[in-house]
C-alpha cells in the first residue's frame, strides 16, 4: 500500500503536472503570446489545483489511519505524570486526523469493542424498551456524541489520542483537550481494559472514571490558567450543546453521566493522593450503582431467566444508571433516583419472536417490595404509551416475586405465554 507521505508527493507531482500541461495547452492555443497576466492567472489556477488535493490527501489519509502524529509537549508529559504519580509506560502518541473524518473513526473503535451485530442488536434492544426512538440510528449517535465539535478524542480500542487537523497548541481550550487526553492514555497504559467486553453497566462505569479523571484534570488547567493568566472557558461548543439536545434523554445521560458522577468519584481519590488514587484505579466501580453509591454494599449479579421461545440476540444489563435514566422517562427525576438507589440486579434478553421480529423481556430486581410496586405502576404507565404507538405488540408488566418485576414487549402469544407466569399457570391449569 502507498504511504501517506508517497501519495501525497504523487498528487502535488500530478498536479503540477497538469499546472505545466495546462499552462502549455493555453500557450499553444494563444500562439504562444501568454502574457504575464495570464501566465499569473495559470499558476494561480494549478496552486489552487494542489491545495484541493492535499486536502483529499488529507482525508484519504485519515482513512488509512496515516494521518501523521503531532509531538506532545513534554512540559505537559511532566505535568500528569507528577499530578498522578505515574509515568507513561510508552510515550504518548497523538494522530492526526481531519475533522470531517474522526467520526468514521469513532465508528470504528465503537463496532471493534461491540461488534458490528451488537450495536444493532442494542439499538433493536432499546427501542423495545422506549429508551430509543424508532428511525433512531444509534451508531450515528453514539459516534456524534464523541465526534461533533471535538478536536480531540481517545480511542480505547488502541491506547492513542487522535487530534483533528483544527488542533492549535496555542490554544489554551487545545491544550486542555490535550491533557485530557494524556490522563486518558496515562490511565489506560496503568489499568487498562478487560480484553472481553464486560458488559455495559460495568464498561459505562470504567468510562465514567477514566473519563471523569481527565475531566477533572482539565477543570484544574482552567482553574490555573485562570490564576495565572486570567484565562476563563467559555464551554461554548454549540455544535455540540446543540447535538446533545435533540439527543434521546437517555443518550443523553449516558453521555452526561462521566463529566457528573464519574468526575465526582476521581476527584475523590485525587483528593486524597496519588497513592489512594492509584488504588481507586486498581480497584474500579464494576457497575453504575458503586459509581455514584461507592459507599453502600455491592449489587449486581446476574439474572436467570427462562428459556427464551426462540433464539437469543443479546443479553444484556441496564444497572443502576439505565434504571433512574428509564424511569425518568415517565416524567418523574425524584423517582429515578429513588428507585435506582434500591436497584439490586437486572437482565435483559432481545430473542426472536415470529418469522419477522424480536422480543424483549426485561427483568428488575428492588430492595424492598415497596420500592418493586413503585415500579411496577411506572413501568406499566411506560408500556401503555409504547402499547399505544404499537398497538400490534404485546405489552405486559408482571410482579414475578416480592421484589423482582418483568416488563414484557413481544409479538407471539407463545413468547407471551412462556415470559408471562401468571399466563403459563393459566395454561398448565
Amino acid at each position: 500500500m502507498i504511504s501517506g507521505k508517497q501519495l501525497l508527493a504523487v498528487l502535488v507531482g500530478a498536479a503540477l503536472g497538469a499546472g505545466g500541461w495546462l499552462a502549455g495547452s493555453r500557450k499553444a492555443a494563444t500562439g504562444g503570446g501568454a502574457d504575464a497576466e495570464g501566465l499569473d492567472n495559470q499558476l494561480r489556477i494549478a496552486g489552487e489545483e494542489i491545495a484541493l488535493l492535499e486536502k483529499e490527501n488529507a482525508s484519504l489519509r485519515s482513512l488509512a489511519q496515516g494521518g501523521g502524529e503531532v509531538a506532545v509537549p513534554p512540559e505537559l508529559i511532566a505535568m500528569v505524570e507528577k499530578d498522578y504519580g505515574l509515568t507513561f509506560l510508552s510515550s504518548p502518541v497523538f494522530h492526526m486526523i481531519a475533522s470531517e473524518e474522526l467520526g468514521y473513526r469513532v465508528e470504528a473503535a465503537i463496532e471493534s469493542r461491540m461488534g458490528p451485530q451488537g450495536v444493532d442488536d442494542r439499538q433493536e434492544a432499546w427501542q423495545r424498551m422506549g429508551l430509543l426512538r424508532k428511525g433512531d440510528k444509534l451508531l450515528e449517535m453514539m459516534s456524534a456524541v464523541r465526534s461533533v465539535g471535538a478536536v480531540g478524542w481517545f480511542d480505547e480500542e488502541t491506547g492513542d489520542g487522535w487530534v483533528t487537523d483544527k488542533f492549535d497548541l496555542e490554544n489554551i481550550p487545545d491544550q486542555a483537550a490535550a491533557l485530557r487526553l494524556l490522563v486518558r492514555i496515562l490511565l489506560n497504559q496503568h489499568f487498562p481494559p478487560a480484553a472481553a467486553y464486560p458488559g455495559d453497566d460495568a464498561a459505562w462505569a470504567r468510562e465514567a472514571l477514566h473519563a471523569g479523571a481527565a475531566s477533572g484534570a482539565e477543570a484544574r488547567f482552567y482553574a490555573a490558567s485562570a490564576r495565572g493568566i486570567g484565562f476563563l472557558p467559555t464551554n461554548d461548543n454549540s455544535a455540540a450543546a446543540r447535538l446533545l439536545l435533540v439527543l434521546p434523554e437517555f443518550l443523553q445521560g449516558l453521555a452526561v453521566f462521566p463529566a457528573v458522577s464519574g468526575k465526582g468519584l476521581s476527584d475523590t481519590y485525587f483528593v486524597k493522593g496519588t497513592e489512594e488514587f492509584a488504588e481507586g484505579m486498581r480497584k474500579p466501580p464494576v457497575n453504575t450503582f458503586a459509581v455514584v453509591l461507592p459507599g453502600e454494599e455491592p449489587r449486581g449479579g446476574a439474572i436467570d431467566f427462562p428459556e427464551m421461545p426462540d433464539e437469543t440476540y443479546l443479553k444484556e444489563n441496564l444497572g443502576y444508571l439505565g434504571l433512574r435514566l428509564w424511569v425518568e422517562m415517565a416524567g418523574d427525576v425524584g423517582l429515578g433516583e429513588e428507585l435506582a438507589r434500591e436497584w439490586v440486579r437486572d437482565g435483559y434478553v432481545l430473542f426472536g419472536d415470529g418469522e419477522m421480529s424480536s422480543g424483549l423481556v426485561w427483568d428488575v430486581e428492588l430492595e424492598s417490595a415497596e420500592g418493586a410496586g413503585k415500579f411496577q405502576e411506572v413501568a406499566r404507565s411506560i408500556a401503555s404509551v409504547l402499547a399505544m404507538e404499537e398497538p400490534e405488540r404485546k405489552y405486559e408488566v408482571v410482579r414475578i416475586s416480592e421484589k423482582r418485576v418483568r416488563f414484557l414487549n413481544v409479538v407471539s402469544d407463545k413468547a407471551l405465554g412462556t415470559l408471562n407466569p401468571q399466563i403459563s399457570t393459566l395454561n398448565e391449569e
